[in-house]
């Protein structure tokens, strides 16, 4: 303890809101003081007559800052009035005081209690007296004597904890004001008889969380004590005298007996987590018992009349004590019971007289126990019950009477039973507000006599999570007050507008984790614009859905455009909705991700008025532009079929006739056909007259065609927009005139118009005028050019055998002499000037490693580097797809596509591959270079392709030539002068690609 001896250095700090700090060689001191009293006694005036101290007041404040040096802190709470000391060394010396302070606490924390007191240090440091004391981690040496507590008259709390205390029968002599003692954690094993004898005034102690095994009867006899903590010790059994205790805590002890017939003062009594197994019959019949707490023990045979004829028992908790059966009189006569709990126990039921005497009873929670079933008397006397919790039971129906008398009742959990209905008048509960039902087997709501919502007009919140449930029942209109339902991980497959709007103005309902499949609002622009103003229901019905079983066809249109707002502004006022829809396509493609225009269904699912069968096709209907798509596509089909499928309600009819053996088409001129595909057939004439009128799209690529026959081309086909007509078998004589005007007539609709050409010829079509292929001198400048033929052979039979060789062989010679730097009269158009790349290279992802590695170094490296457009470097992040792809094919001199198994399998390659040939077609330029990666059987080959590559030639990657050929075919440039020439990494081992 601080003494007059000599003054340490130390920091003081004395401010209104601030602490005091002044550093000690043995304890901390914090000073809390009534601020009036402090400030009209500790001013700078006085203190600064201490030695080696300066002090500082601010002028515009109540803050007072002395400065010393030392080892320890002072620190004064004016406000609080508190001092606290915290000591750092066992040896300190203190000689000063601030005059006569009055403080309220002091507090001390890690200091030595020396023999001489504490109330010594009190009168050194000046303070008249204190209320409170606390004594934190202190040290002392032996027993706690009545020395170190002595002369503290004016202390009336004491606080000792985390300090190893041995006591003695003359502690607390020096405290005879005493009404609280705290004394927990502090190793206390024995408690002598008479030690708590001078403290006539106490009324609370706390001896928690000790090592406490034993405690005398008569320890509290003539104590005045309302308060009695022993929670956390040894204690095996306790039988207390008492006249005046009110409050017991005994709890996480180890009694297995407990008499309290001499406590008849007793309101409150917790014994949680001990071990008795029973007590006697009206064990607190002596008492004023108000509560009882017991839990997490072995308590199964209560007692009878365990807690009978007690007038002022206000709660009861029995939890957790394994209870298998009550008495039928264990309440009976205690008439204002409120709260009662007997969760978390083994009751298969309660007798049908337990709450004989319980009206006053509001909240009963019987959950997680074995209840099979609510006798309908049982609940009978329950009047005023608010709150009943039967969750976690055995229960499989609610039967018809079982809660008609509660009809106060607010709140009721069902939640984990077996329940599968309940009884139409089984919830004629006016009052509810909260109903409670997850975790059931329930599956229909539908009201009939097993199950009804219909009494239940003031519910606010219900939830039915985790059942079996399929349908929302529409007797729920009669839900006016409802504002939150959960219908969760239920069995939903369908949603209907006409279920959403039994749900009344709902603020939110979830209907996550349900397999839901299909979410049909085809009336809901009907059903929001049929409300009437003003309103009210603006922005109430809000619905959460969530699915991995959804189906992403046509059947979901209504609620695509939906989530595409492309519905009116009052749909959306009317009911909005947060979704994570997956479709069932194995892929996890969320359906807000989903093109709405490739949204189709099965024409059965299709319903029409004068709807025609579908035979042999496979049919679909697109609700997106109300069109019907007949596929007849690979099914060996000789003739083609007649009846076109068609609707009152259909807009056009796409019909696919591709890779068939069909000979000629029948007559479809009256026919609403918009796209008409008969590629890859055995047409060998077409009636032009006899195509649909409003066709648009017309593809006849891969037949045996060789003229279009009719003179009128007039008013034919004046929708038309795109035509494929590439390998047939074109005549270019002087019946060909028709097909040249009709080719010129539809040059710029025609998609393949490069790769039209005469029948065993290279000759375009396009090419040819009538004049060329009607000459009527055609027999006489055959004869001359022979004459002139035979005139000059002899003198040129060399220079033609070398133009020959030249002529068979060119292409490798350009190559040869290209790739040896010889210059050849090659130059660019103009057309390509202005052009930012001389590539664009078009790749599957998969096949990044040969592009990175290899075609990059390879062509962006050497004396004559090329500027590649690559999208992973190139692009710009954000924009959309389609407008990159049309950009870096207009910006490059070329298109590198390296076509393998995985570019085959690209939707973008695929893109990027038309969008190409389009532009190459639209220029008549060669523009596209196509490197052949790995095998790729031709039945890979889509159409487009296997055209292309039947009419082009492609470089193998792997030929000995591949670097040759692909530099000759790119945009040639001159070599780069002062450049080392970058080194090219060719994989050894190439296999060369075949296709099969």
């Amino acid at each position: 303890m601080p003494t007059k001896s000599s003054l340490k250095h130390c920091k003081c700090r004395i401010a209104n809101h601030s602490l005091l700090k002044m550093n000690w060689l043995m304890h901390i001191i914090i000073l809390q003081v009534l601020l009036g009293q402090v400030l009209s006694k500790l001013t700078c005036t006085n203190i600064t007559n201490i030695d080696k101290c300066s002090c500082k007041h601010d002028l515009y404040g109540d803050d007072i800052e002395v400065e010393c040096a030392g080892l320890s802190t002072l620190e004064l709470n004016l406000m609080e009035s508190i001092m606290k000391i915290e000591c750092n060394s066992d040896q300190t010396q203190w000689e000063q005081n601030f005059g006569q302070i009055d403080i309220n606490k002091l507090h001390y924390a890690k200091c030595l209690l020396s023999d001489t007191g504490i109330n010594q240090t009190v009168s050194t440091l000046g303070i008249n007296k204190i209320q409170s004391l606390k004594l934190v981690a202190m040290k002392l040496n032996g027993s706690l004597e009545n020395t170190y507590l002595s002369n503290l008259d004016s202390v009336e709390t004491l606080d000792i904890t985390l300090t190893k205390l041995i006591l003695t029968n003359e502690s607390f002599e020096g405290t005879p004001r005493l009404t609280k003692l705290y004394l927990r954690e502090n190793y206390i094993e024995d408690i002598p008889a008479d030690v708590f004898k001078p403290l006539t005034l106490l009324q609370i102690l706390d001896l928690g969380d000790n090592k406490i095994t034993k405690i005398n009867s008569d320890l509290f006899y003539s104590i005045p004590l309302k308060s009695l903590n022993l929670d956390t010790n040894y204690l095996t059994s306790l039988d207390l005298n008492s006249q005046s205790l009110n409050n017991l805590d005994v709890a996480n002890n180890r009694i297995t007996s407990l008499t309290v017939g001499r406590l008849n003062q007793l309101l409150n009594i917790s014994l949680n987590k001990n071990i008795l197994v029973t007590m006697p019959d009206q064990t607190f019949k002596n008492t004023f018992l108000v509560s009882i707490r017991f839990s997490y023990g072995n308590f199964t045979t209560i007692p009878q009349r365990f807690l009978t004829n007690l007038d002022r028992l206000l709660n009861v908790y029995l939890t957790s004590l394994n209870i298998e059966k009550v008495p039928e009189n264990m309440i009976w006569n205690s008439q204002n019971i409120i709260n009662l709990s007997l969760a978390s126990n083994r009751l298969n039921g309660l007798p049908v007289m337990f709450f004989r005497d319980a009206r006053k009873l509001k909240l009963l929670d019987l959950s997680k126990n074995q209840i099979e079933n609510i006798n309908d008397e049982l609940l009978r006397p329950l009047i005023n019950l608010e709150t009943l919790d039967l969750s976690n039971n055995l229960i499989i129906q609610i039967n018809k009477y079982s809660l008609r008398h509660l009809g106060n009742l607010k709140y009721l959990n069902f939640e984990r039973n077996k329940i599968t209905n309940i009884n139409r008048e089984a919830l004629n509960v006016p009052k509810l507000k909260t109903l409670k039902l997850a975790y059931n087997k329930i599956s229909n709501l539908t009201s009939n006599n097993l199950f009804s919502f219909y009494y239940l007009d003031q519910v606010e919140t219900i939830d039915l999570s985790n059942n079996f449930i399929n349908c929302i029942d529409p007797g729920w209109l009669n839900l006016i007050k409802l504002i939150n339902i959960n219908l969760s991980s239920n069995n939903f497959t369908v949603l209907r507008i006409q279920d959403i709007q039994y749900i009344n103005e709902i603020v939110k309902t979830n209907l996550n984790n349900n397999p839901l499949e299909v979410i049909d609002l085809s009336n809901l622009e009907i059903f929001a614009k049929a409300q009437s103003p003003p309103y009210n229901f603006w922005n109430n019905r809000q619905i959460n859905l969530s699915s991995d079983k959804f189906i992403c066809d046509c059947r979901n249109y209504e609620y695509a455009r939906f989530l595409h707002n492309q519905m009116p502004k009052i749909v959306y006022k009317y009911l909005q909705i947060e979704q994570k829809l997956i479709c069932n396509d194995g892929l996890g493609t969320e359906f807000s991700n989903v093109n709405i225009e490739s949204l189709t269904c099965d024409w059965n699912i299709f319903e029409d008025v004068d709807k025609t069968d579908c035979f042999e096709c496979e049919c679909t209907y697109r609700p997106h532009d109300k069109s019907a798509l007949m596929n007849c596509s690979n099914r060996n089909l000789i003739l083609a079929p007649k009846v076109i499928i068609s609707g009152r309600n259909i807009n056009y009819t796409e019909l696919n006739l591709s890779n068939n053996s069909i000979t000629e088409l029948p007559n479809y001129e009256n026919l609403n056909i918009k796209k008409l595909n008969i590629g890859y057939n055995n047409l060998n004439t077409i009636n032009i007259t006899q195509l649909p009128k409003n066709l648009t799209d017309l593809h006849l690529e891969h037949n045996y065609l060789t003229m279009i026959s009719e003179t009128n081309l007039t008013n034919i086909l004046p929708n038309l927009n795109n035509l494929t007509m590439n390998s047939n078998s074109w005549i270019c004589d002087c019946n060909a005139k028709n097909t040249i005007n009709f080719i010129h007539k539809y040059s710029s609709k025609i998609f393949d118009l490069a790769n039209i050409t005469c029948n065993q010829s290279s000759i375009q079509l396009l090419t040819l005028t009538e004049e060329e292929v009607c000459q009527e001198e055609l027999n006489t400048n055959m004869i001359i050019t022979v004459s002139m033929f035979l005139a000059v052979l002899s003198s040129a039979f060399s220079l033609g055998l070398l133009w020959m060789l030249y002529s068979n062989n060119k292409t490798k010679i350009k190559i040869w002499l290209y790739s040896h730097n010889i210059k050849w009269p090659i130059s660019e158009e103009s057309l390509d000037q202005d052009k930012k790349y001389d590539a664009f290279i078009s790749f599957s992802h998969i096949d990044i490693e040969l592009v990175e590695k290899h075609l990059v170094p390879g062509l962006e490296g050497g004396s004559s580097p090329f500027k590649l457009c690559l999208h992973y470097r190139d692009w710009e992040v954000g924009d959309w797809i389609p407008n990159q792809i049309a950009r870096s094919v207009d910006e490059s001199r070329r298109t590198i596509i390296v076509l393998s198994q995985n570019y085959l399998q690209s939707v973008w390659g695929r893109t990027e591959f038309r969008t190409a040939y389009s532009r190459a077609l639209n220029e008549r330029r060669s523009r596209i270079i196509v490197i052949l990666y790995k095998d790729i059987p031709e039945n890979d080959l889509d159409l487009e392709l296997q055209a292309y590559l039947s009419m082009n030639t492609y470089i193998r990657w792997g030929d000995r030539w591949f670097w040759q050929k692909l530099r000759y075919a790119l945009p040639h440039r001159p070599a780069m002068k002062n450049k080392t020439r970058a080194k090219i990494i060719v994989p050894d081992k190439l296999n060369s690609v075949r296709l099969t």
